[in-house]
């Protein structure tokens, strides 16, 4: 009876919190006014990919002003909770801990029974609102499997202290009273309730299985003993013998259809070959096997293999007694191939002495569950990359547009003081190729506003070669000042897959590095090579190296400097490698101090 209530509350506690991870990821359509965007699209992909929850709503200062979806909802546009009476104290009790909570069952503004999940959100640490998830109360009582048990042995109950008149109420139209019942009970903290399991025959699941298999055996013995008797009394034996065979029949049927109608996977399992001896039919469901097809198999031959040690370090533990059941998730290989992720329960069945022979596995598929739960990580990952990439071209903006300002300003300074017309040509022409320059930059950077809220980048066919040459333009400046040697090995025949903004930054950014954090005892000397084989571009000076056992963590940190330079800001190598990452490609570093550094860049 524990096992099943225990997979129905693991059932509300999934649904909690898929509904925390859909609040969150809604949370983050919000910008830093405070304004959501994506709202529709966001909140649509939750509620389409998340059987458990009804609808989607932000709520900024208590009132509501955003649902998905919106026909069926829209009674509730600028429908003002902290005014409500009825809902002031459960909203305030979210506020106050900071946390999720979940409101209700409560009569809906909408029409209908539900909860109401709500997550407080805060900007600049001020309380900006709720991002809210709505679940029908006949929502969460299907996808929490209290249906699905066979209620001719028992029922559930599921019901919460009122916080107006400290009453509890019950919300399942089964017998309300529980004085003359027995029942197990378990709470749900986030939501305040309290979920019970009702005998309706004054025992329950467990206490019948053990009970059938305790009786049973001892019966079992006892007919046993009677046998070698029979000699003696052979006719009244015999009448003895017929009765208690009945009562064995008779319970191993009980057992049976418990065994058989569980709404979840069953099966006895000899601990020490890990062979099953008994399966019900949801396991063999769940797997794909017939019975016979498993009873040649152990379950670590169905066992996803990156999951199998896990669960034979847990048997470890079980066989040497130091605990009596253990609680997984894992994955098992379906007969047709595919992937089948279950929660396990594991318990021993019966020992002889210390000896652990045989344990009772019980298996939820979980599925659906999980696929859910992928989904939702991948709409906080979409959100998540377009604030990244938005981070990303503002600092464009800040970082590398000063490159070009600043060359601008010094030829400008150095026209002031030419004394020739061939000088005041010279700076002219270098004026026109730094503005060329700062007119690619330009458009680069419009091609990234354009596309700041997609999810693919514009991608062009473009040759590492040029890119690198048009770099050392535009450096030419600083590579002159320090006398500088910059060898550009990479083959002109190079092309590669990539925006031309990012390609342009890494670039500028990692040789501009180079230069700047040379040896003072030593002129730069910068070579730039491509394995073409692997894809990767290695850029390689002998400057004053990073101390990396001291700094490698924080390289490439947001306003990480590791020198006294007073140039350095701590931003280049954080923007290089989030718009490295961004492109799917990855970066490494080999360097040593006083000796020079090497960053090899993989490109996809």
């Amino acid at each position: 009876m524990s096992n099943i209530l225990n997979v129905v509350r693991q059932n509300f506690e999934q649904i909690l919190k898929n509904s925390y991870t859909s609040a969150l990821t809604l949370a983050m359509t919000l910008n830093d006014k405070g304004i959501p965007e994506n709202f529709e699209k966001i909140g649509g992909q939750l509620v389409d990919n998340n059987q458990s929850i009804d609808a989607v709503q932000l709520v900024p200062n208590g009132v509501i002003k955003y649902v998905y979806p919106y026909e069926e909802n829209k009674s509730v546009i600028d429908y003002d909770i902290f005014h409500t009476p009825h809902l002031q104290y459960e909203a305030q009790k979210s506020v106050k801990s900071r946390l999720m909570y979940f409101a209700g069952p409560l009569k809906l503004k909408q029409g209908g029974v539900g909860v109401v999940g709500r997550l407080p959100v805060y900007k600049n640490d001020k309380f900006w609102g709720f991002s809210a998830v709505v679940i029908r109360l006949e929502t969460l009582i299907k996808e929490s499997g209290v249906n699905a048990i066979d209620d001719s042995k028992y029922y559930f109950q599921f019901s919460k202290t009122n916080p107006t008149t400290k009453q509890e109420e019950f919300f399942l139209s089964h017998n309300k009273t529980l004085s003359d019942k027995s029942y197990l009970m378990v709470e749900i903290p986030d939501g305040d309730w309290k979920l019970y399991l009702i005998s309706r025959n004054q025992n329950d699941i467990i206490r019948q299985l053990y009970t059938s298999i305790s009786l049973g055996l001892l019966l079992a013995v006892i007919v046993g003993l009677w046998v070698t008797a029979i000699l003696k009394k052979p006719a009244e034996l015999q009448r003895l013998i017929e009765i208690q065979t009945q009562k064995i029949l008779k319970r191993e049927a009980e057992f049976g259809a418990i065994f058989d109608q569980a709404p979840v996977g069953i099966a006895k399992i000899d601990t020490a070959t890990g062979n099953f001896i008994t399966i019900n039919q949801e396991y063999s469901r769940i797997v794909g096997y017939a019975t016979e097809e498993l009873l040649q198999k152990n379950f670590q031959t169905i066992t996803y293999p990156e999951d199998l040690e896990l669960d034979l370090s847990n048997m470890e533990r079980l066989k040497n007694g130091e605990i009596d059941n253990f609680c997984i998730e894992k994955r098992y290989i379906h007969k047709s191939g595919k992937i089948v992720w279950v929660n396990l329960v594991v318990a021993v069945l019966w020992k002889e002495g210390k000896t652990v022979l045989n344990h009772i596995a019980i298996v939820e598929d979980i599925t659906d569950k999980k696929r859910v739960e992928e989904d939702l990580n991948q709409s906080f990952e979409l959100v998540s990359e377009q604030n990244k990439r938005l981070l990303n071209f503002s600092y464009i903006i800040s970082h590398n547009l000063r490159s070009h300002t600043s060359n601008i300003e010094l030829i400008l300074n150095l026209l002031d003081g030419v004394k020739t017309e061939e000088e005041q040509d010279e700076m002219l022409h270098l004026l026109k190729k730094v503005s060329k320059s700062l007119d690619e930059t330009m458009r680069n950077l419009n091609d990234v506003v354009n596309i700041r809220t997609n999810i693919n980048l514009t991608i062009e066919n473009l040759n590492l070669h040029q890119f690198i040459t048009k770099s050392l333009d535009l450096l030419s400046r600083q590579i002159e000042d320090k006398s500088a040697t910059v060898n550009n090995l990479v083959p002109t025949h190079v092309y590669i897959d990539y925006n031309a903004a990012y390609l342009e930054s890494i670039l500028y950014n990692f040789i501009s590095n180079a230069i700047r954090y040379c040896h003072p005892e030593r002129k730069p000397v910068i070579t730039l090579s491509f394995d073409e084989t692997h894809k990767i571009l290695q850029i390689e000076d002998n400057g004053i190296g990073i101390d990396l056992k001291r700094n490698g963590e924080n390289l490439f940190g947001m306003y990480k400097t590791f020198n006294n330079n007073p140039d350095a800001k701590g931003i280049g190598l954080f923007i290089t490698k989030n718009q490295i990452d961004a492109m799917g490609g990855k970066v490494e570093t080999e360097s040593e101090l006083n000796v020079g550094t090497k960053f090899k860049i993989y490109f996809k």
